[in-house]
């Protein structure tokens, strides 16, 4: 948290001055005796036990702490739906995406979280698909068509090898084709590269040149190491997913890094994406908060001297 007007919290010293001073002026206070005093009057004027007594000033200076931080204008962050994005989900689409230790397959289930994932997102995001197998290809460029993207997804297949780095470019191809020129320094805004694969690189641009790239364009790269250690393809080869690699371009890139080793932690996955793409940390004004604290224990003071107070009546 921080203060537009910090020198005003200054004034929260007076707090414990003013509780010494009335502490003081209670013990300087005279007390007088009463000539044949009337017992069941007295009775009816005791406020209770002494440390009830206390309650109201306590509750008053709490009010006037409260009331001070409100004058220094207190903020503080917090998540907030973005108004736009761009995301390019990279879907692997290689051989090893065929293998079965994800039910059904690990492509299918990477397919059905997608759809999910895609009509999660605000619908005014822009969400594109980028397939990458040897080589990488931009099936559907960013858009807010969502059926033409869930048709996009329906239609992969898996075959061939894997190319991380070519799948990030890509991405970053396509997001720049929506921004043309949006910043001086080259950065891209409110955009985002979701890349889900099961396996190591094996052919085109290293993995992390392309983080590089897209580190320097300010886009983070969310990624998803998909499949377990024990995957096998029919004939028997072992294709275990590659998660130090995909660990490597989100920490480069700044984005998030997950694995996933069965259907339903796929779909939790991008649950998680959901959030982390379409929210933003904003700083904001909080004054009112503590202003109306203030005004509640104000309140609760006046109501407590009322309750706790002497009566003679």
């Amino acid at each position: 948290m921080s203060f537009q007007q910090p020198l005003v919290l200054l004034a929260l010293l007076a707090v414990p001055l003013v509780a010494a001073a009335v502490a003081w002026w209670r013990r300087q206070r005279p007390v007088e005796g009463v000539a044949y005093p009337d017992l069941d009057l007295i009775a009816r004027a005791d406020p209770g036990p002494r440390r009830r007594r206390h309650l109201p000033l306590v509750l008053a200076l709490l009010a006037l702490a409260a009331l001070t931080v409100a004058l220094a204008r207190p903020e503080a962050y917090r998540d907030e739906p973005r108004e736009r994005a761009t995301i390019m989900l990279a879907i692997d689409v290689s051989g090893s995406m065929s293998a079965t230790d994800v039910d059904p397959y690990r492509l299918r289930a990477a397919q059905d979280a997608a759809l999910t994932f895609a009509e999660e997102v605000p619908r005014q995001y822009q969400v594109g698909l980028v397939s990458f197998s040897g080589q990488a290809n931009l099936l559907v460029a960013p858009t807010t068509d969502r059926d033409a993207l869930a048709r996009a997804i329906e239609g992969l297949r898996p075959e061939g090898a894997t190319a991380v780095g070519e799948a990030i470019a890509t991405s970053l191809e396509a997001i720049r084709a929506t921004q043309p020129g949006a910043t001086e320094d080259g950065t891209l805004e409110a955009a985002r590269i979701v890349v889900l694969s099961d396996g190591a690189t094996t052919v085109g641009i290293p993995p992390s040149l392309a983080a590089d790239d897209a580190e320097a364009a300010g886009v983070p790269v969310f990624t998803v190491a998909l499949g377990t250690s024990s995957g096998t393809l029919s004939d028997g080869t072992p294709v275990p997913p590659d998660p130090e690699g995909l660990q490597q371009i989100a920490d480069i890139t700044g984005g998030d890094a997950f694995e996933s080793t069965d259907a339903e932690s796929v779909r939790s996955v991008y649950a998680q994406l959901g959030t982390f793409i379409g929210t933003e940390r904003v700083k904001g004004e909080v004054t009112a908060w503590a202003a109306g604290l203030g005004a509640l224990l104000l309140v609760m003071a006046g109501v407590a001297a009322w309750r706790l107070g002497p009566r003679l009546s």
